[in-house]
């Protein structure tokens, strides 16, 4: 019995000693990482973006919305961020905006969120957003010209944001839309 006891306390101390299997990883400040991603984003998404490229990959033998097979338009809008507010929380700012279509605009809304990645790897998208309408107070009524944008499934999406001097990728993440290419006018 006390050649037993005598085994488990020494195997019990043996494993203290032993090194842990993987480094001590350092902590990261998630909060500081998303404003400083802010900063940077914020500085560069304000002004007017040419829509250049919309990419459809439909995902569905039966598509709902406006485009039924995998599509590209080109030369598409004019989406205008007119203002980008980091009252509420530095590290999660507000859009506000306008898309232009054949001379039709609607305002659109949208609030970034830092990528994981970007902080902790520095790589992938910058951010994240869900892209949503901002009409006033009230119920909008639909006219029958405005029902091909509605149902394209360009707003209610939720994208990643990859943003250079000048160039705005967003790729959807969760309906039909592949990608949106944007250069700054």
């Amino acid at each position: 019995m006390l050649t037993l006891t005598g085994s488990i306390l020494t195997q019990c101390k043996s494993h203290k000693e032993v090194e842990p299997l993987e480094p001590e990883i350092s902590k990261i400040d998630f909060d500081i990482g998303a404003v400083r991603i802010m900063d940077q984003l914020a500085s560069q998404l304000k002004g007017k973006w040419n829509i250049q490229q919309i990419e459809f990959d439909i995902k569905y033998s039966n598509p709902s919305g406006s485009v039924k097979t995998d599509t590209t338009f080109t030369d598409f809008a004019v989406f205008e961020i007119e203002s980008i507010s980091r009252n509420e929380d530095l590290r999660y700012p507000i859009c506000k905006g306008e898309i232009t279509h054949l001379n039709q605009s609607w305002t659109v809304v949208f609030r970034l969120i830092a990528s994981p990645e970007q902080i902790v790897e520095k790589k992938g998208p910058q951010a994240f957003i869900l892209l949503e309408w901002q009409f006033p107070t009230g119920s909008h009524v639909w006219k029958s010209e405005e029902l091909f944008f509605r149902d394209l499934g360009l707003v209610g999406e939720n994208y990643s944001i990859e943003v250079e001097i000048g160039k705005m990728l967003w790729k959807g993440l969760n309906q039909d839309i592949k990608q949106i290419q944007m250069k700054k006018i």
